[in-house]
């Protein structure tokens, strides 16, 4: 009876020590696939950032060279453009917790805790 005992506390601790590896493997995987969509969307987003940048750019120079002609005095148009991207600097500074702050914590909440959908359907019945 005791050796019965015996074997099968040590079965149970084994099945839980199996338990707990592969939830730790669990773990593991589900945090290598959050931080790679983390890392992957942050790269695809800067490629794209520094092409638009670089189309921005050349789009404000020649805006700002238009205004030249048109104005009719030299470098007036390139102070116009400045002007334009410090209003909106200062108008995205002041939104900075509504426009970045708020999504991309909500991103990074549904990225790393995404709902269980069995435990949406058990609430919603």
């Amino acid at each position: 009876m005791n050796n019965s005992l015996k074997e099968d506390l040590s079965k149970g601790r084994d099945n839980f020590q199996e338990y707990l590896d592969a939830r730790l493997d669990l773990l593991r995987l589900n945090m290598a696939h959050n931080f790679s969509k983390v890392l992957s969307g942050f790269i695809i987003k800067a490629v794209v950032m520094f092409v638009l940048s670089f189309a921005l750019l050349f789009i404000s120079f020649g805006i700002a060279d238009w205004l030249n002609t048109q104005i009719d005095y030299p470098g007036t148009g390139y102070i116009v453009v400045a002007v334009f991207y410090i209003i909106i600097m200062i108008i995205f500074w002041f939104l900075r917790r509504r426009l970045v702050e708020g999504p991309v914590i909500q991103a990074m909440i549904e990225i790393f805790f995404p709902a269980d959908e069995n435990f949406e359907q058990n609430n919603n019945e």
